[in-house]
């Protein structure tokens, strides 16, 4: 399954607006919390979503292949 593909896919630019509200927002409580600003955090929370959508989408996609085949 190439890039473009996944990247094309609905589901997974759901996932990305979805992990990268909840970053932010995780961003946001934390500098209210803490009075500082966590981009790292932040940053890696949106990479694993990332790597967890295109994991999802790879597996969905070859699931519906192995399907139509069957």
């Amino acid at each position: 399954m190439s890039l473009r593909t996944i990247i094309t896919d609905n589901v997974f630019r759901y996932f990305l607006l979805m992990g990268g509200l909840v970053a932010t927002e995780n961003l946001m409580r934390t500098y209210q919390n803490t009075g500082r600003v966590d981009l790292l955090g932040s940053a890696l929370q949106f990479v694993v979503v990332v790597i967890f959508a295109i994991l999802l989408i790879a597996y969905w996609n070859y699931m519906d292949r192995r399907a139509e085949e069957a």
